[in-house]
C-alpha cells in the first residue's frame, strides 16, 4: 500500500484508557540517556505515558463471585510506558499487585506478566483477523524474585527466537517493576524510524492462585476484548516530545457549530496541494441536525450540500445505501432525489442515538459521509451547505459541525455498503478429477515418493523407541512393517508395530513431507503458521496438516484413533510434519498406526479440505436447526412469545441447557442430584411443544454431559472414577465458584458410567425428550487422566530425545470410545436426535456422522468443524442483541459454516425473520471462505455467479445491513452455456440463500 501524508503534523499526546481506542497513541524516542534494563526504572520518567490501567473500564476479565475476583486498584493496576531508538522497542511497567503468583516456564501465561502483542503490518490484509505474518505475541514475566528468574517469552510466531532480548524486574512494596527490550531485527524489521505506524496491545495479567490460572486482565483495547488483529490501538513512532508526521485519517475543515436556514447558508474552505490530490482520495464528514429541545424523530429532505458548486446526490454517499431504520422498525430515506438529506430533531449531534424510538440502526443518527472523488482540485475548495427554495421546512433551524476530510491512499477508497459493479467471478462446485491425480508412488526405507503432476512430493518417516536413536526401527526390541495403499485420492499409510519386550516400549514417530515446488503456506488444523519458522500445534478435532504450493496442495490425515488423538502437526525447516510423540504399546503386544497422504490439484486451503472431505464421506445432511434455551426461559417467556421466537429463527430443536434445573444454593446440577431434581423446565418445555408442535416439527433436546457430576456423595460411591491428574490430585472443572462444584468423572461401564446412562434414560423415560445435546463430547477440560488403574494401552509421557517411558497415561477421548459408542448406539436405537459440542475427533466416530456444533467465543473454533458439521454456536461472550448475533452469522461464513443460537431468547429478531431459518436443511458440497454450496440451497455474503454446475432453478432471498429481508438488491437468473447462474450483487454485511427448486 502507498504511503501518504498531509502537511500537518500531529502532536499526539499520552493519555489513558478512558480515551478513544481508535486514537494513534505516541511511543516516545528515547533520548539520551537512554534508558537501561535493570528493573530500576527511574531512568524512565519523562517517558511518557502510554497506558493507566487504573480502574475497571480496562477490565478485561475476572473471576465473578470468588475470593480471586477483581477487587479494585491494589489487586491490579498499573502504568505501562514504551520508547523506542532504531535499534528497538522497549517496555516498562510499573505494576500494582497486592499476590505475586508465577511459577515460570509454560506457566508463564498462567500467573502475573505483560502480554505484549504487536502487529507491525497493521495496514496490511485488513481482512485477516488471526495473527500471522508481520504480527507477534510476547510473555514479559518478572519471575517470582526467588528461584524463577525473569523471562521473555515468544509466543507468536511459533518457534520464532529473540536474540538480544533483555528482561529484568524489581519487587515493590505495591508489587513489580518490569522492564524489557525488544530488537527491531529479531522482528525481521529493517531501517525502523520516525512515523512509523502499527498496533498494539497490552494485556496486564493477573492470578493470585497457583491453582488457577489468569483469574483477571486488563487490556487497552475497547470492549469486549477478543484476540483480533481490529480492536488492537494504533501507535506510531513519535519524536522524544510526542510528536510525529503521520499519514493523518482525517484533515478538519471547521470544528465550529454553523447555522443554516433558507437565507442563511453555511461555507467552508480548505486547500489540497497537487501531490495531495494525486496521492489521496477524500471522504467529506459532517455532523447536522434540525434545532429541537429533545430527540424528536428526523425531517426528511432538508439540508443539501455542494463541493465546488457541485451538488452531492446520493450517488456520492459513502458508507450507506441511501436507507437506514429507526429502532421502532420504520425505513426512512437518508436523502432524497434531490441530494437533500433527512436530518434529526435534536438539541444537540448525540441525543437521538440514544433515545429508544428514534435511535438509526447501524449509523449514527446526526453524521454524513460522502465521497469526493471527481469534485476536488488543486487549491481552495469550497463546501456549501444551504437549503433549496420553496422547501416545506425551509424556516427551521439546522446546525452543522465537525465538518472534515478522511483521507485514503489513491485507488483504495472501497465503498462496501453498495452492490459491486461490472464482471463479477463464477462460484461452483469444482468438476470431478481424472483419478488418481498422482503418478510414480514409491516406497523404500520409510521414505515416499510420488509425482504431483510436475511436483515431486517426498515423505520421510523417522522413529524412535528407548536405546535408540530417530531414524528406523531396526536393531530395536520393535519390529516395524510398512504398507503402502494406493487409492484413487489418497495414499494409505499403514505402520504397523510389535512390542517383543517385556516392558511398556514407547514408538514415537514423525513423517516430514516436502514438494520440490516449495511450500508457500501450511495449515494446521486450519490454522495458518509462516514457513520461515519452526512450529507445532496439535491439532484437536481438525487434525489435518496440510501444504500449500504455488499450484498444489497436499496434506496428512491421521487414520487411526490414536494417531488422530496423539498427533502433533509442525512447520519443520519450510516443510509439513506430522508426528505422535505419546504412543506406547505393553510388552508383546501389537499396534498399528495408519494416517492418510491427500494430493490435490488447487493450491487452496479450502479446496483440499473439499477433497478431504469427499474422501471422509463427512457431507451428510444436516437437519436440525437448533436453539439454546436458558435457566427459566420455558415458563418465564410465555407460550406466544417462545413460538414467535421459533417463527423468526426457524428453529427446529429446542436445546435446553444445563443451567435449566438449580440445585437449593442456585448452581447448575449435573448427575444424580440433576436426575432426581423436579426437571420442572424441561417438563414445561416437553407440554408446550407437544401441544403447539404435536407433528415433532420441533424437536426437544436436553443437555448432557458424560464427564461432569456434581452429586457429592457419588464422589465417595465411585472413587475410582474420579480423574486424577499427573501430582494425583482429583480434577474440577475449574476452581472459581460456579465450576468448582463440577468434579471430573469417566463413565466406567460398571461404575459412574451407569449414572450417566441413567441421566440419558431420564431425558427420554421422564422428560419424554426427542434427542440429547451432548456437550464435550470427546472429553470435558482434563485431555489425560493418570489414575493408576486405567490404561488406554496406547498413551504415556516419553522423552522424546530418548525414547524413555516416563509413565503410563490415559486418553480421555480414547479411554471412552467404546461407551460412547454404546451410548451413540442406544440413542439411535430409539429414534431419538443427537447434536454433539464439537467434532468426533476419532476415525471411528467420525464414520458415525453425528451431527455437530462448535462455540464461537473464539471464531476461529469453527476450523475445527471443517472435517465435521460446519455449524456456529451464536457466541456467548459478545451477542448481546439480534444485530450482534446477525454479525456473527456473517463472520460464521467466512469459515464455511452455518449458524445456531446460543443465548436464543436474547438474541433472536422480534419483528422478522432471521436468515438462519432458510439455512436448512444442508447437506454441504463444498465450504469456502464467505460461502458455502449444498445440495439444498447456496449461501453467501459475497458477490458473484453463483450456481450447482447445472440447470438447476431456484429462488433467492436477500438479507440487508440489518438481516432483513429486501427487494433492494434482486438477484437475476443468468443462463449460460446450459448452466443457470444466481447474479448476486450485494453490499458488505449483506447475504443471501438461493434455495435450488
Amino acid at each position: 500500500m502507498k504511503k501518504f501524508y498531509t502537511s500537518a503534523v500531529a502532536l499526539l499526546t499520552a493519555f489513558s484508557l478512558c480515551h478513544a481506542a481508535d486514537a494513534i497513541r505516541p511511543v516516545v524516542y528515547d533520548v539520551d540517556p537512554p534508558v537501561v534494563v535493570d528493573g530500576k526504572i527511574a531512568d524512565w520518567n519523562d517517558v511518557k505515558i502510554f497506558a493507566d490501567y487504573s480502574g475497571e473500564n480496562c477490565l478485561g476479565r475476572t473471576i465473578r463471585n470468588s475470593v480471586y475476583s477483581y477487587s479494585g486498584n491494589n489487586d491490579l493496576s498499573g502504568i505501562v510506558k514504551l520508547t523506542w531508538r532504531p535499534h528497538g522497542l522497549y517496555v516498562m511497567g510499573s505494576i500494582t499487585d497486592n499476590k505475586h503468583v508465577q511459577r515460570g516456564g509454560d506457566l508463564v501465561w498462567g500467573g502475573d506478566h505483560l502480554d505484549l502483542r504487536l502487529d507491525m503490518t497493521c495496514h496490511a490484509d485488513k481482512d485477516r483477523e488471526d495473527f500471522g505474518e508481520g504480527q507477534f505475541q510476547l510473555l514479559l514475566s518478572p519471575g517470582d524474585f526467588k528461584n524463577v528468574k525473569p523471562e521473555l517469552q515468544v509466543i507468536q510466531p511459533q518457534g520464532m527466537r529473540l536474540p538480544g532480548g533483555q528482561i529484568a524486574a524489581e519487587k515493590t512494596a505495591e508489587g513489580y517493576n518490569i522492564e524489557a527490550f525488544i530488537p527491531w531485527q529479531a522482528l525481521e524489521l529493517e531501517n525502523v524510524s520516525f512515523n512509523r505506524v502499527f498496533a498494539v496491545e497490552i494485556l496486564l495479567s493477573d492470578s493470585d492462585s497457583a491453582k488457577e490460572t489468569q483469574q483477571k486482565f486488563k487490556m487497552i483495547g475497547p470492549k469486549p476484548y477478543t484476540n483480533t488483529r481490529s480492536r488492537m490501538v494504533k501507535a506510531v513512532l513519535a519524536d522524544g516530545s510526542g510528536q510525529a508526521e503521520i499519514a493523518s485519517p482525517e484533515k478538519v475543515i471547521s470544528q465550529k457549530e454553523m447555522l443554516v436556514k433558507r437565507d442563511h447558508p453555511a461555507q467552508v474552505e480548505f486547500t489540497l496541494t497537487e501531490k495531495e490530490l494525486a496521492e489521496n482520495d477524500y471522504l467529506l464528514t459532517f455532523q447536522a441536525r434540525v434545532d429541537f429541545h429533545v430527540a424528536g424523530g428526523y425531517a426528511m429532505g432538508v439540508l443539501n450540500c455542494d463541493v465546488n458548486n457541485m451538488n452531492l446526490t446520493g450517488d456520492h454517499l459513502f458508507g450507506s445505501d441511501g436507507t437506514f431504520t429507526v429502532r421502532y422498525g420504520e425505513n426512512l430515506p437518508l436523502i432524497d432525489g434531490s441530494g437533500a438529506l433527512t436530518l434529526p430533531w435534536a438539541p444537540d449531534y448525540s441525543a437521538t442515538d440514544k433515545d429508544k424510538k428514534y435511535a438509526a440502526l447501524n449509523r449514527k443518527s446526526a453524521e454524513y459521509t460522502f465521497s469526493l472523488i471527481g469534485l476536488l482540485k488543486p487549491g481552495k475548495n469550497t463546501v456549501n451547505f444551504k437549503v433549496i427554495p420553496n422547501r416545506r421546512n425551509a424556516k427551521i433551524n439546522m446546525y452543522v459541525n465537525a465538518v472534515k476530510l478522511q483521507i485514503f491512499p489513491k485507488g483504495t477508497l472501497v465503498d462496501t455498503t453498495r452492490p459491486p459493479q461490472g464482471e463479477l467471478p463464477f462460484f461452483t462446485p469444482e468438476a470431478p478429477v481424472n483419478a488418481p491425480l498422482y503418478s510414480s508412488l514409491q516406497s523404500s526405507n520409510n521414505q515416499i515418493t510420488f509425482q504431483l503432476n510436475d511436483s515431486t512430493v517426498t515423505v520421510r518417516s523417522e522413529f524412535l523407541t528407548q536405546n535408540s536413536k530417530w531414524g528406523s526401527l531396526n536393531n530395536t526390541a520393535i519390529s516395524h512393517t510398512r504398507e503402502v495403499v494406493p487409492h484413487d485420492h489418497y495414499i494409505l499409510v499403514r505402520d504397523k508395530f510389535r512390542n517383543n519386550s517385556n516392558t511398556v516400549a514407547a514408538i514415537l514417530q514423525k513423517h516430514t513431507m516436502d514438494m520440490s515446488d516449495g511450500f508457500q503456506k501450511i495449515y494446521i488444523g486450519g490454522g495458518e503458521y509462516p514457513t520461515r519458522f519452526n512450529a507445532e500445534r496439535a491439532p484437536d478435532s481438525n487434525p489435518s496438516v496440510i501444504g500449500i504450493g504455488k499450484k498444489y496442495s497436499v496434506g496428512f490425515l491421521p487414520w487411526s484413533d490414536a494417531l488422530s488423538v496423539h498427533c502433533v502437526g509442525a512447520v519443520f525447516n519450510g516443510h509439513v510434519q506430522l508426528a505422535d510423540y505419546q504412543l506406547a504399546i505393553a510388552p508383546q503386544t501389537e499396534y498399528t498406526a495408519e494416517f492418510i497422504v491427500i494430493p490435490w490439484n488447487k493450491a487452496d486451503y479450502f479446496s483440499w479440505i473439499n477433497q478431504a472431505r469427499r474422501i471422509l464421506d463427512v457431507n451428510t445432511t444436516i437437519t436440525l436447526h437448533p436453539g439454546l434455551w436458558m435457566s427459566n426461559n420455558a415458563t418465564a417467556v410465555s407460550e406466544s412469545g417462545q413460538k414467535n421466537v421459533i417463527r423468526n429463527t426457524g428453529i427446529n430443536a429446542v436445546i435446553q441447557s444445563n443451567n435449566c434445573q438449580r440445585n437449593a444454593e442456585g448452581l447448575e446440577m449435573r448427575g444424580s442430584e440433576w436426575i432426581e431434581s423436579p426437571l420442572t423446565q424441561y417438563h414445561a418445555m416437553r407440554k408446550l411443544l407437544d401441544k403447539n408442535y404435536p407433528d415433532k416439527s420441533v424437536k426437544q433436546l436436553v443437555y448432557f454431559h458424560c464427564f461432569l457430576e456434581t452429586t457429592v456423595a457419588n464422589l465417595d460411591k465411585y472413587p475410582q472414577d474420579r480423574i486424577r491428574l499427573a501430582d494425583g490430585n482429583t480434577a474440577v472443572y475449574g476452581a472459581n465458584r460456579g465450576n468448582n462444584h463440577l468434579h471430573c468423572m469417566f463413565p466406567t461401564e460398571n461404575g459412574w458410567g451407569k449414572v450417566a446412562e441413567a441421566w440419558i434414560d431420564c431425558i427420554f423415560n421422564d422428560i419424554k425428550a426427542d434427542g440429547i445435546f451432548w456437550d464435550e463430547f470427546v472429553r470435558s477440560n482434563i485431555e489425560y487422566a493418570y489414575n493408576e488403574n486405567w490404561w488406554d494401552n496406547v498413551s504415556a509421557d516419553v522423552d522424546r530425545n530418548t525414547g524413555a517411558v516416563k509413565r503410563k497415561k490415559s486418553s480421555i477421548t480414547l479411554l471412552s470410545l467404546p461407551w460412547r459408542l454404546k451410548m451413540l448406539n442406544k440413542i439411535r436405537s430409539q429414534g431419538k436426535e443427537l447434536i454433539i459440542n464439537g467434532a468426533p475427533t476419532t476415525h471411528t466416530m467420525r464414520q458415525q456422522k453425528i451431527q455437530t456444533m462448535f462455540e464461537t467465543g473464539q471464531i476461529s473454533s469453527l476450523n475445527k468443524g471443517h472435517l465435521a458439521c460446519p455449524v456456529a454456536l451464536g457466541d456467548h461472550l459478545t451477542e448481546k442483541s439480534f444485530p450482534d448475533a446477525w454479525r456473527v452469522m456473517l463472520r460464521a461464513l467466512d469459515f464455511g459454516s452455518l449458524y445456531c443460537w446460543y443465548y436464543t431468547i436474547k438474541v433472536y429478531p422480534r419483528e422478522h425473520e432471521a436468515m438462519s431459518k432458510y439455512m436448512y436443511p444442508f447437506t454441504p458440497i463444498e465450504l469456502h471462505k464467505g460461502y458455502i454450496i449444498g445440495e439444498e440451497r447456496i449461501i453467501t455474503k459475497l458477490s458473484g455467479r453463483f450456481g450447482w454446475g447445472d440447470a438447476s432453478d431456484f429462488e433467492a432471498l436477500v438479507f440487508d445491513t440489518n438481516g432483513k429481508l429486501t427487494d433492494k438488491y434482486p438477484v437475476k437468473k443468468i443462463e449460460e452455456n446450459g448452466q443457470t447462474y444466481a447474479e448476486v450483487r450485494i453490499p458488505g454485511s449483506c447475504a443471501v440463500v438461493i434455495i435450488r427448486k
